[in-house]
């Protein structure tokens, strides 16, 4: 059985490795890993073992192995089957290269069963705005992230949602969008050092 968390990371060096270690024992893990983030289509296994991976999913069958993504508009999406869990990190540039669904189909290459996601807080379609071009670009390959063209805004969540439905995916979307919700941290209102961190662990 997994379990999945969203919570919040400030920013630091020492700060941050602090929070960082006093979340690992809050939550009774022996080991939490977080990744070398770089909008990347990297996706890695890992155990206990090891650190500093460069890649923005991590996958794992190891117990007690928590596995984190930061994030603070972009997408946290954490994936779950019956012996295997998953974190990616996901903004419009992990979108575009389909960070989401190759962790899904390296879950399954490893023999993960039914898979659930789910996405955590990032900006809506509502709000993320991009210019013209880009959104005729992104939303002319992925018409589920198209909203209006008066707004050019990117709907990663929706898009998200239905690449990962169409293999087969149950996704769950908590609906939190961090830049009009003030509990969460955005980069567009300015919280450039902070993030919200998806935890999932067997």
């Amino acid at each position: 059985m997994s379990r999945t968390l969203f919570t919040s990371q400030q920013g630091g060096d020492l700060k941050l490795l602090h929070h960082r270690e006093k979340l690992r024992v809050s939550l009774s893990l022996p080991v939490l890993h977080f990744m070398k983030q770089s909008h990347s289509d990297t996706v890695l296994v890992v155990d206990g073992t090891g650190g500093d991976f460069e890649c923005d999913a991590l996958i794992t069958n190891s117990k007690g192995v928590g596995l984190a993504a930061l994030a603070a508009d972009c997408m946290p999406i954490t994936f779950s089957a019956a012996q295997w869990v998953g974190v990616a990190h996901v903004g419009r540039v992990g979108f575009v290269k389909g960070i989401a669904q190759k962790t899904v189909k390296m879950m399954r290459d490893l023999g993960a069963g039914e898979i659930k996601a789910t996405i955590g807080p990032s900006i809506c379609g509502a709000c993320y705005e991009v210019s013209p071009q880009m959104y005729q670009e992104i939303s002319q390959n992925f018409p589920a992230a198209r909203t209006s063209d008066s707004r050019h805004a990117l709907d990663l969540q929706r898009g998200v949602t239905f690449d990962l439905e169409a293999m087969g995916v149950v996704v769950h979307n908590l609906n939190v969008c961090t830049l009009e919700n003030p509990h969460f941290f955005s980069f567009r209102r300015g919280a450039e050092a902070e993030r919200q961190a998806g935890l999932i662990s067997l």
